[in-house]
Order: C-alpha cells, then sequence, then structure tokens
C-alpha cells in the first residue's frame, strides 16, 4: 500500500483552481451565452505504471473530443450534438444531456505526455497517461554486510 504524504498547501491550490474554474464557467456562460453542460462520468485509476481515465461518452462522435495534457493536468471536453429530430415530433420526455462537456483532473504524479494514448470505442473513452520514469515505484533491495 502506497502512502502519500497530505500537503496542505496543495490542497489550498487545488481549491482556489477549482473555484476559478468555477467563476469563469460561469461568466462564460452569462455573458458569452456559452452552449449547454454536462458532465459525463469518469474514473481516473493508478496502476504501478500508469494513469486511467475511462469516460462515459455514448453519442458523442469521435471527432467532438478533444484530450489535452498540461504538466500533470488531464483535460477532457468535447460536445454531444441534439440528433436531428423528425419533422413532426413532440417529446414526452428529454433524459439525455446534450451539449458541451470539460472534464480536468490534476494527476498525482508527473507523466509522461508524449508517450499517451486514447481508445474510443462503444461510447467509453479510455485515456492511458504512463508515469513519468522518476514518479514509478521502485523497490530496492539492501544488502547489509557484517
Amino acid at each position: 500500500m502506497t502512502m502519500n504524504r497530505w500537503d496542505p498547501l496543495r490542497e489550498m491550490l487545488s481549491i482556489q483552481e477549482r473555484m476559478t474554474r468555477l467563476a469563469d464557467k460561469a461568466f462564460h456562460e452569462v455573458v458569452f451565452h456559452r452552449r449547454s453542460m454536462w458532465k459525463p462520468a469518469v474514473d481516473v485509476l493508478e496502476t504501478p505504471g500508469e494513469y486511467i481515465a475511462r469516460m462515459d461518452l455514448p453519442g458523442v462522435n469521435k471527432e467532438e473530443i478533444n484530450i489535452e495534457i498540461k504538466g500533470s493536468r488531464l483535460t477532457i471536453q468535447g460536445e454531444r450534438r441534439i440528433e436531428a429530430e423528425p419533422p413532426i415530433a413532440a417529446y414526452h420526455s428529454i433524459e439525455r444531456e446534450t451539449g458541451y462537456f470539460e472534464r480536468s483532473f490534476l494527476l498525482p504524479g508527473d507523466v509522461d505526455a508524449e508517450q499517451a494514448e486514447a481508445r474510443y470505442q462503444d461510447g467509453v473513452l479510455v485515456i492511458r497517461v504512463p508515469k513519468a520514469e522518476q514518479a514509478r515505484e521502485r523497490e530496492v533491495t539492501i544488502v547489509c554486510s557484517v
């Protein structure tokens, strides 16, 4: 089991960053009438050699997805467009969300962004971001001489 040291400064910076993003999003929504936003479900997990993000994006075209890695920040954005409707359709229920989405995650260690891979199949986006060599856990054998 890996123990992570709590860093209060990092937590405060993370909170500040989230508050800034929230304020920016609200400003853009009001001032620029940005497209509606939805929040697709994402799982982010860590293995000894990489970080893996799995995002449910049914109905989103591959061309509408943008993935960006800056430092240790993984950002996924895109859009699920409204389907062309029959001309005489009357809705009785609308539950599926459409519009713009953006999710951003600060990965807990250094990454090798150049080796990142993404696969999109059956409405699920899987992103694999290898850890940087210096961030990988190593086992060290200690030899005692008597």
